[in-house]
């Protein structure tokens, strides 16, 4: 079993490493405050922190995938969990035909680049 980014087995069970957990807190409160997940693999990268498989450099699917895992609630908590998936959805730019299938209509906008 793999476990994910953030935890450790000790004995028996599992825990929460807790350098580790330092880096997982950082991906969602980077993201909070807008970054992109772009500027999230840059950022991980610079610190020299490496993907979840190993990589030096990680992916824009990886850190989505990352922010949607259920598993990082016990180090990040329920509530910054919950307004990572409100950011993550009200980022999203696929829209919707009249018939339901996805497509791409607008890109995402920051609201920070909306103030200007």
């Amino acid at each position: 079993m793999k476990l994910p980014y953030g935890y450790v087995l000790v004995g028996e069970g599992i825990a929460i490493h807790e350098e580790r957990a330092d880096v997982v807190r950082s991906i969602f409160e980077y993201y909070l405050t807008g970054d992109s997940f772009g500027k999230i693999v840059d950022m991980l990268f610079a610190k020299g922190i490496a993907s979840l498989t190993g990589n030096a450099k990680w992916t824009r699917a990886a850190v989505d995938k990352f922010l949607a895992n259920k598993k990082y609630i016990p180090i990040v908590g329920i509530d910054v969990y919950m307004d990572a998936q409100f950011e993550r959805d009200c980022r999203c730019n696929v829209d919707y035909d009249k018939a339901g299938h996805p497509r791409k209509a607008t890109r995402y906008r920051s609201p920070s680049m909306e103030m200007e």
